[in-house]
Order: C-alpha cells, then structure tokens, then sequence
C-alpha cells in the first residue's frame, strides 16, 4: 500500500504505511507494553508470508501503533495483533488501522474478520464493538497468564 497521511476521527496526524524491517525494534517495544506476548519471530514469519498486512502508524516518523493480519483457510481475515503506544491511545490511532486494515480485507474479497481480546480489556472491547464487531465465543486460559479471550467477528 501506498503511506498514507490523515487525520484520526479525533483529529490526530499520523502516517499509515507498510511495516519495514527496520520498524521490528520500536513493534516489540509497543507488543511488550500493551501485553500482547508478541514474538518478533513470529511477526517476522508473518510479515514474509503476507507483508501487506502488517501495517505501522506513525506521528513525526516514529512509529506509534501497528497492526498484523492474517488470512486464514477458512478465507477470512484475522487481527492478529493490534496495538498503540500509551502516549497516544484515546486519539483515533487504533481505529484508523482497523480501518486500513479493513480496506485491504475488502480489496482481497474476504467477507469476514475475526479478533480474540482479552475480558479484563474493556477499552478494546469498546472499540471492537463500535466498529461492528459481535462477541461470538470464548476460550478460557487463551493467554500465558491464563486469563481468558473473547472471540469477536466483524462482516466487511
């Protein structure tokens, strides 16, 4: 994808753009804060088998937040990893790379897309559920800390 300047709908400059190599430090470093348990291996792995869904944020040339998605056989979309920096969560960041990432689902045809959050993340649920996401399961112990997932689905 081209990068792409806009203003969030709170009315935040930032940069949407295809993820780089380079960008693997600053990720893990919002991953980590956020309690994500992301590996950089992994997202590695992901980024080569599909780079387009791997997409960066970015205010003043920093990367702020950053979102991993993934096709699955079923030929849906999944939000793998979405997350921002605690400097500038609440100003549209997270929802401006759903709404990219949506973009992209759609230019592939796929008609669904799919998350787990944790329960105790209230402040994403919020969000999901504003962006139509319903709540359509749940896995108990998901995580390393054994804390539990709620499975959400979006129609594109």
């Amino acid at each position: 994808m081209k990068p792409v300047v806009m203003s969030t709908t709170k009315g935040f400059m930032i940069r949407i753009r295809n993820f780089v190599m380079a960008d693997i430090r600053r990720v893990m470093e919002i991953d980590e804060e956020a309690f994500l348990e992301g590996d950089a291996n992994l997202y590695i792995e992901l980024y080569k088998e599909w780079p387009e869904g791997f997409i960066v944020a970015e205010r003043n040339e920093q990367v702020i937040g950053f979102e991993i998605l993934i096709l699955t056989p079923e030929e849906e979309g999944r939000v793998f990893a979405l997350a921002v920096d605690s400097r500038f969560r609440g100003r549209g960041v997270g929802r401006a790379l759903l709404k990219t990432g949506f973009n992209l689902l759609r230019k592939y045809k796929i008609g669904f897309v799919r998350l787990e959050v944790r329960v105790s993340n209230w402040i994403a649920q919020r969000l999901y559920k504003s962006m139509g996401f319903t709540e359509i399961g749940f896995v108990p112990f998901y995580y390393k800390d054994g804390e539990a997932a709620i499975l959400m689905r979006k129609v594109l």
